[in-house]
C-alpha cells in the first residue's frame, strides 16, 4: 500500500472542512450596521481635532481605514470617498499650492458623501459625525417623529 493512498483520502475531507469555512470568513458578516455603530460610537470622539502632530493624522486616517473594512454597504462607497480624502489630506505639502488645491478639490468632490455618511450615521446609529468636509456646511438632520399605527 502507497503512502500516497491515505493522503488521497485526507486531502479531500480537510478540503470539505477548510473551504466553507474560508467562504464564512470572506462574507460580508462584520458590515452590519450593528456593528459599524457600536464601533463609530466609539471612534466618534477621536475624528475630529485639533490636530496637533502628524502623528495625529496618521491615527486619523487609520481610524477611518479601519471602520473601512466594517462599514456597511449602504454607506461604503461614500465612507471609501471621505476616507480617500483623509489619505489625500495626510500627505498635503503645506508649502506646494498644487498639492493644496488637490485637496481642496477632492474635498468638495466628497462634500455630498460626507453628508449622506453623516444622514445615515445619525438616523442608523442615533450619533453626530463630526464635520468632515465644511464646504457647504452641516446639514441639521431631522428625523419623523414615528406615527402610531391605527
Amino acid at each position: 500500500m502507497s503512502p500516497f493512498r491515505h493522503v488521497s483520502r485526507i486531502v479531500p475531507a480537510v478540503l470539505a472542512t477548510l473551504v466553507p469555512i474560508s467562504l464564512a470568513a470572506c462574507s460580508d458578516t462584520d458590515r452590519g450596521a450593528e456593528r459599524f455603530c457600536g464601533e463609530i460610537a466609539r471612534q466618534v470622539p477621536f475624528l475630529e481635532g485639533p490636530f496637533v502632530e502628524s502623528g495625529d493624522i496618521d491615527a486619523l486616517v487609520d481610524r477611518y481605514e479601519k471602520l473601512d473594512r466594517i462599514t456597511p454597504l449602504a454607506i461604503e462607497d461614500e465612507w471609501r470617498t471621505i476616507t480617500e480624502l483623509m489619505k489625500l489630506a495626510s500627505d498635503v505639502d503645506p508649502s506646494d499650492p498644487r498639492s493644496r488645491q488637490d485637496v481642496a478639490d477632492a474635498a468638495y468632490k466628497a462634500e455630498r458623501s460626507a453628508r449622506d455618511v453623516a444622514i445615515w450615521v445619525e438616523t442608523t446609529c442615533g450619533v453626530a459625525m463630526p464635520d468632515v468636509v465644511g464646504v457647504e456646511g452641516s446639514v441639521p438632520v431631522t428625523i419623523p417623529p414615528a406615527t402610531p399605527a391605527p
